[in-house]
């Protein structure tokens, strides 16, 4: 063990030679050996360009007193994997002087040669803060950029029902006796606006994923409901298909919307000319299938295998993230999705499990 230590320790050193001198520059991970129940037994010098205490203040002290509240119970649960040799995490730990930063561990079990059972734990910890802040700035200026996308169609949708409403009270001002059909418009397009600010406030307000039984239908008829101005700016026509009898899966709803709504947007701005999207929505007795079609320049072949990763995009002001949030949302519900591209167009299918 000994020996390991030592090796890794010249791992975490950046070694400089400048005009005949080495110039050793201590690296910022550190290494930490402790038992299964979590006291640390050693931990490198290093500890203390990264969290600011001594190795003096952490010997004998329980690893889990510096991790984050929330974190607890997943590094309880996690950090001595049954199977695998080695295993990651990411979380926070307290600094000395009280700031929380993210950090990855890679952690090694030693185990009894004869028993197998744990002796001790190995990991070497490096400060993943930078990377953590950033990915989530990506994931927050995606979220602001759909909702931007959107916020244009919304208030399309809500001004047409109020130019509407304003004429009819004009008239009904003007007229001698009520007119009962004008108010059957109204009340309609009341209910209009708030479906509208309903599917505004679900898709704004952040959550969990929650899993319960929604009508597949119904969630493909809300994310057309929202995105119809934009169709109808581009001159889009949107066209539901489907044999759905029970259209009812188990899902998160919201995040399901969230991927209907981003590819009928990418869908509407593949098409630089008027054209067509079909929403085709089937089931067999194993899966729920959504297809989404456009008539639209289509996909180079070539660039078929890259659909869904990050920073890839065919749209000269995008950033190919809001696909691979729905590839995430959709891999989260143990579903697929396929593509298939021509000149004519573009196929996205989702397959979702029913079971």
């Amino acid at each position: 063990m000994s020996i390991l230590l030592s090796s890794l320790e010249k791992k975490l050193h950046k070694v400089e030679k400048t005009e005949g001198k080495i110039w050793i520059e201590p690296a910022m991970d550190f290494i930490c050996k402790r038992t299964p129940d979590g006291l640390i037994k050693y931990v490198s010098p290093s500890v203390y360009h990264m969290l600011g205490y001594e190795q003096s203040e952490l010997l004998g002290k329980l690893y889990t007193l510096f991790v984050h509240a929330e974190d607890y119970k997943r590094i309880l649960n996690a950090d001595m994997p049954e199977v695998e040799e080695v295993c990651s995490l990411t979380y926070r730990i307290k600094r000395k002087d009280g700031v929380y930063i993210w950090v990855n561990s890679q952690i090694t079990v030693v185990r009894h040669p004869e028993t197998n059972e744990p002796l001790e734990l190995l990991s070497v910890t490096c400060d993943v803060s930078a990377k953590i802040k950033t990915e989530h700035f990506i994931l927050e200026y995606e979220k602001l950029n759909v909702v931007g996308q959107l916020a244009a169609g919304i208030a399309h949708e809500i001004k047409n029902p109020l130019t509407s409403l304003k004429g009819f009270i004009q008239l009904m001002k003007a007229g001698q006796e009520l007119n009962h059909n004008y108010l059957a418009i109204m009340e309609e397009e009341i209910k209009r606006m708030e479906a509208v600010s309903k599917e505004l406030m679900l898709m704004a307000k952040p959550h969990k994923s929650d899993f319960k039984s929604f009508d597949m239908n119904e969630l493909v008829d809300h994310a057309i409901t929202l995105l119809m101005a934009e169709a109808a700016k581009k001159c889009v026509e949107i066209t539901k298909q489907s044999t759905l009898e029970d259209g009812v899966l188990f899902c998160d709803g919201n995040k399901i919307k969230q991927v209907l709504i981003n590819l009928l947007m990418n869908a509407i701005d593949a098409m630089e000319l008027p054209g067509e999207i079909t929403i085709a929505v089937s089931r067999s007795e194993e899966e729920l299938t959504i297809s989404i079609t456009d008539t639209g320049k289509g996909i180079p072949a070539e660039d078929l295998d890259k659909i869904g990763k990050p920073f890839f995009t065919t749209k000269a002001n995008g950033n190919g993230l809001g696909l691979m949030i729905c590839y995430k949302i959709i891999e989260e519900h143990h579903g697929k999705i396929n593509v298939e591209s021509s000149c004519n167009g573009t196929t996205f299918t989702i397959k979702l499990p029913i079971h």
